[in-house]
């Protein structure tokens, strides 16, 4: 996942350069036309700028990024580093390009037409440089775009390992945890993380974000190794293992996972993905919802105005519930919704947890006494929920996803449940569109949570968000 992450993103990187290019060529070549006063509409002018420079730019500029600005990461590179490599890149482009014309023979443009294109291309790749990096910085500092990572061993290859991860913090890894089952390295400090002790294993998992886990030590000496990475497989999590030819043990072939082999920075590594993460499409996925819910706050604005005004006029205490829940891989956030309930309702609760109508590690009951008469209204068209749209413009929920569960309700998962965290809460989802008032037993709503995550897709998606629409006016919310 973190790889597929990195590839794409410096996919996406260079592919807004080359967009970047085009835009400039396509400017470079309008100033020209209004400098000499010409028609704009005919755009193509082969004198202005033959259509063969196009294609020649593009390969050039390609090739002069390779050499002086692949190597140069956004978040360890400063501000006029990435000036000086930019204006060198523009110097040797406009040079060459001249000096292809002038081999030629042949007048392929005019030199307002291809000094407007560079100069245009050099202040817009230099700004777009200067804004990733600023936009990069400034998530870290907020924790965002960010991948725990834990490491399990101490010594050479785990080193090397958190030294490489260290030299790419552009992609947001963080090593959480680094454990090791020698006692006698507890307590090392290895850039700043100390070493713990390895019997705390599953507790992290079970308690802290964790995406990733590398194996930096044989497999032979981690203690229970095939109870461990089948503790993994049931988790969801992906996992690596430092290649190492003792690793090809019988009890992995078993696992539901595909092994493949690859690299970390010229470390080989054997990686197993027990999960398909549709990488791509959720990016997409992600986008789309943080439209559709900037559409639907637009959209509901009024509501989103009048009814604070209500809650507040009809009950004592404030407008929004804000409660800690859990999200993507085991990441805490507090997610938002309209006060339903009377100001002290969480104080109330264990009088009420005898009357609980949910199996499992969820309350709840039909007509709660906590609920005020203004919040039974929003709840029936769960207008209540609408405040979560601006969890999903923080990056902390989907539209459509998982129901968020929280903190206590984790502590008490089975570790298959813990599957359900493999993609991010939504405000609605498969246990929305499918009754979710009439199940009663936490195990079919981890089903219902499960069989979204392992058939999802932007098709399924659209179908549950159309399907949740009828649900809201018929009022069939509690």
């Amino acid at each position: 996942m973190l790889k597929e992450q990195a590839k794409l993103f410096a996919f996406l990187n260079r592919l807004t350069d080359h967009i970047i290019l085009v835009v400039s060529i396509g400017s470079g070549i309008l100033i020209e036309q209004i400098y000499h006063s010409r028609n704009l509409l005919s755009v193509i002018d082969e004198q202005s700028f033959h259509p063969f420079m196009a294609p020649l730019l593009l390969v050039l500029y390609h090739i002069l990024f390779q050499v002086y600005d692949n190597s140069l990461l956004y978040r360890r590179t400063s501000y006029t580093s990435f000036f000086n490599s930019i204006l060198i890149i523009s110097l040797l482009g406009l040079s060459i390009l001249i000096t292809v014309s002038f081999l030629i023979k042949n007048e392929l443009f005019y030199r307002t037409t291809i000094i407007a294109i560079v100069s245009i291309s050099f202040w817009l790749l230099l700004l777009k440089r200067w804004f990733v990096k600023y936009y990069l910085e400034n998530m870290r500092t907020l924790g965002r775009n960010t991948r725990y990572i834990v490491i399990i061993g101490s010594k050479k290859r785990a080193k090397r390992l958190i030294a490489e991860f260290a030299n790419h913090e552009e992609y947001g890894y963080i090593v959480s945890h680094i454990l090791d089952p020698d006692l006698d390295r507890v307590g090392l400090n290895i850039n700043d993380n100390i070493v713990k002790s390895f019997s705390n294993f599953n507790n992290i998992l079970m308690e802290n974000p964790v995406d990733e886990i590398f194996f930096a030590m044989p497999p032979g000496q981690v203690p229970d190794f095939n109870e461990k990475v089948d503790f993994l497989n049931s988790l969801g999590i992906n996992f690596h293992i430092i290649i190492n030819l003792d690793v090809f043990t019988e009890s992995i072939n078993k696992l539901d996972v595909e092994p493949f082999v690859d690299d970390w920075y010229n470390i080989p590594t054997i990686s197993f993905h027990p999960t398909d993460k549709k990488l791509f499409k959720l990016i997409i996925k992600t986008y789309i919802e943080f439209i559709l819910a900037l559409g639907i706050i637009t959209l509901f604005s009024p509501i989103l105005v009048i009814v604070p005004i209500i809650i507040k006029v009809t009950s004592k205490g404030p407008v929004f519930f804000s409660q800690k829940r859990v999200g993507y891989h085991g990441r805490k956030f507090h997610l938002l919704k309209f006060r339903t309930m009377v100001a002290d309702a969480e104080n109330k609760l264990d009088d009420l947890m005898d009357q609980n109508e949910q199996s499992g590690p969820v309350f709840k009951i039909s007509d709660d006494p906590r609920i005020t008469s203004v919040g039974k209204f929003l709840r029936k068209y769960s207008l209540d929920e609408l405040p979560q749209l601006i969890n999903v413009l923080k990056g902390d929920m989907n539209l459509v996803g998982p129901r968020p569960p929280l903190p206590s309700e984790v502590i008490q998962y089975k570790p298959e449940w813990r599957n359900r965290l493999n993609m991010k809460p939504g405000i609605t989802g498969l246990w929305q569109v499918s009754g979710r008032n009439d199940i009663v037993n936490f195990e079919d709503w981890v089903k219902l949570d499960l069989e979204y995550i392992n058939t999802w897709s932007l098709k399924l998606d659209f179908i549950i968000i159309f399907k949740t629409i009828p649900h809201m006016i018929k009022g069939s919310g509690k």
